[in-house]
């Protein structure tokens, strides 16, 4: 129709072809956006989530589950996960959405700028590839992001080609080394093809950086691939869920970051019942005494027994000096706190469970600091301690995990001896019961 916005702005030589009434509708129009402009911005944004939805479900066609097809980009994964994943998939978020759009965008430029450079040939993408396992009741199955051929010239001028797979990811910050994940995934395509090398290539969406890694075939890896792909496989086949992995491995990051998370409920204790009310005690401050074991590691050391950690200001040294301590050498060592053990007694009285935390012991104390806690007969229910790769502060780390039990449990009591991190925890206990009252989905998220 002559009216239409489409038409008037593609002759704005000649806006007299509209008739007077024509005119009037199209201005009347115009108004009624002018009054209310936000209306554009949001069809832009609708229209670009329903574009990407439709990219991604067109993407999600080819990638339908098999029981035993699995999918090489997901097999260094949790295992619980990757079984929802393929049973019960979670339709992307528009943040999801985003991510895979912007890593087919980089994915293409990369290709783009691999031809125009004149030294490489891209001789195919998404190249399908099946890795099969001696049996055949189960494989990886996955596309190769670009299969490259280099000529090389050797010493005596002969040439050679060469095929290179390509695995492309896009990524906050260039890694130092590779991503375990993504050696997973490339392993698969060199097994499969018999590749004796392909490519990481890392491009950093902050900043542009790229990083490439060359990866050899390694043939230990078919056994560490099979052996992974036939667990799943097992408990898929049986109708059943395989191992809670990540919590297992104590990957709690992961477990936060994981779309099946409410369903996993990865954060609830197997010994306790969901709904149980719990005294959460800080370890270190009201259980046990840890100088002694202190001092054992400084002397071991030739140190002061009297030294701080901090006061050692050979990192060598001081890295010995952690690494003692952190060891079940010294364990049995640790003081029992009196006032403490009393009031576990009370608390479990009470009809309280115990769980006990430290954020200064890590996992290789974890079996140590139970042990001695039984020897010392305090009724611990369950211990948690910092796991590998967690640099959290001590009051963040003690708040976190508060938060995590308060999803399945009642914090009823903290015991502390710092005084601002008793307040922190409960504040924010608080704070996530009002939240729960008033939106129970948020509270969970």
């Amino acid at each position: 129709m002559a009216s239409s916005l489409d038409s008037f702005l593609h002759d704005p030589t000649d806006p007299n072809a509209l008739s007077v009434e024509e005119r009037m509708k199209f201005e009347k129009w115009v108004a009624k956006i002018l009054d209310k402009p936000a209306k554009i911005s949001s069809m832009i944004e609708d229209a670009l989530h329903e574009g990407m939805h439709s990219e991604w479900e067109a993407e999600s066609a080819n990638h339908k589950f098999r029981l035993g097809s699995y999918y090489p980009s997901m097999i260094e994964r949790c295992l619980r996960q990757q079984a929802y994943s393929y049973t019960a998939p979670i339709p992307p978020s528009k943040e999801d959405l985003a991510i895979f759009g912007e890593g087919r965008a980089i994915h293409e430029l990369i290709a783009i700028a691999l031809r125009r450079s004149g030294l490489i040939s891209v001789e195919g993408r998404e190249v399908v590839v099946d890795l099969e396992f001696a049996d055949g009741e189960a494989k990886l199955h996955g596309r190769i992001d670009d299969l490259l051929l280099i000529r090389i010239t050797d010493e005596d001028s002969q040439d050679f080609k060469l095929f290179i797979p390509l695995e492309i990811k896009s990524i906050g910050t260039l890694p130092e080394e590779p991503k375990q994940a993504h050696y997973y995934q490339l392993s698969t395509y060199l097994l499969a093809k018999n590749f004796p090398i392909g490519v990481l290539l890392y491009w950093a969406k902050r900043g542009g950086g790229v990083k490439a890694f060359s990866i050899p075939k390694d043939d230990v890896m078919q056994i560490v691939l099979r052996e992974r792909v036939f667990e799943l496989h097992e408990a898929l086949k049986q109708n059943l869920l395989p191992q809670k992995e990540a919590s297992f491995n104590r990957d709690f990051v992961q477990c936060e970051r994981c779309a099946y998370s409410e369903r996993c409920n990865p954060f609830l204790i197997d010994s306790l019942p969901k709904g149980s009310k719990i005294a959460v005690f800080d370890v270190d401050s009201t259980m046990l005494d840890p100088l002694p074991r202190r001092r054992a590691a400084m002397q071991e050391l030739g140190l002061s027994p009297s030294m701080r950690a901090s006061d050692i200001h050979d990192k060598e040294l001081r890295d010995k000096f952690w690494d003692l301590y952190n060891s079940p050498k010294y364990a049995e060592l640790d003081l029992l706190i009196e006032q403490g053990k009393n009031d576990a007694y009370k608390q479990v009285e009470s009809g309280r469970a115990i769980i006990g935390i430290s954020s200064s012991r890590h996992d290789s104390m974890i079996e140590a600091t139970k042990a001695r806690l039984a020897n010392l007969e305090v009724p611990l229910t369950h211990l948690i301690v910092r796991e590998s790769g967690n640099y959290d502060t001590d009051i963040t780390f003690k708040t976190k995990w508060a938060l995590r039990l308060e999803t399945n449990y009642e914090v009823a009591e903290y015991f502390d001896r710092d005084a601002l991190a008793s307040s922190e925890v409960l504040k924010s206990v608080q704070r996530h019961r009002q939240k729960k009252s008033t939106d129970p989905q948020g509270a969970s998220s």
